[in-house]
């Protein structure tokens, strides 16, 4: 279940747009933290990919 939900927010979040990249991010962490009771075990090649693409987007610095 983790490689699979993994992969799938990998290749989703690596084609998204401006405006799409907060839905596939909230809606993956709503998900995992769901799923696995929190946010701590993520991975770290996905917590770095999510705040370099909001850092991309000027969502964060």
């Amino acid at each position: 279940m983790k490689d699979s939900l993994l992969n799938s927010f990998r290749n989703e979040i690596k084609n998204s747009s401006e405006e799409e990249f907060p839905k596939y991010v909230d809606s993956f962490t709503n998900l995992w933290d769901y799923e696995f009771g929190s946010l701590e075990d993520l991975p770290y090649d996905v917590d770095n990919l999510i705040a370099n693409r909001a850092i991309e987007y000027g969502l964060m610095e």
